[in-house]
């Protein structure tokens, strides 16, 4: 639990004490993954700076969530809602194209550089948090995506990992 679910807890000691037990703890530890998502990706750290943004980037993060989890999620974040006297409910998921998870893999590329800095994108993954997860440094990245890929061929084998890039070899019609 990270700070930010830290200063919540007053909150869940509360909750947890009446209705249903196991439903309840349930929901805390939704709203407690929901805050320390927000706290290490978005770098929030008050409870009161929590708003709509956050929760519509973290519906986008999580597009694989069912339908029910989400409601679920969505029932726990509307209860932070209430204990921090939002007057608003937190927005819900919206189904569709917008929270469809994009399948890179489908697409047909011709250079790397647009493979990398396409399955990047995908993942919503600035330039500087595809370096600190790989280990290679923000000007090889932005080079190899801007094209230049002569010398950096470690570098775009550990990014095709990283990025989880798969090459499969198709007969293209012209």
């Amino acid at each position: 639990m990270l700070t930010l679910a830290s200063k919540a807890e007053v909150y869940f000691r509360n909750y947890v004490r009446g209705g249903g037990k196991d439903n309840r703890k349930k929901q805390v530890s939704r709203i407690i993954k929901f805050l320390d998502w927000v706290e290490s990706t978005q770098h929030v750290i008050s409870l009161h700076s929590l708003g709509k943004r956050h929760v519509v980037n973290f519906w986008k993060a999580h597009r694989e969530l069912s339908e029910a989890t989400a409601n679920k999620y969505w029932l726990g974040i509307s209860k932070l809602w209430q204990w921090l006297g939002k007057h608003e409910e937190p927005p819900k998921r919206k189904p569709g194209n917008l929270l469809s998870k994009p399948d890179v893999k489908k697409n047909l590329f011709s250079e790397p550089s647009t493979v990398i800095k396409a399955a990047r994108e995908a993942r919503q993954l600035t330039v500087q948090k595809l370096a600190n997860m790989t280990g290679i440094e923000i000007g090889q990245i932005e080079a190899i995506e801007a094209g230049v890929i002569e010398g950096y061929e470690v570098s775009l084998q550990c990014l095709f990992r990283s990025l989880e890039i798969q090459f499969s070899y198709a007969e293209i019609d012209n």
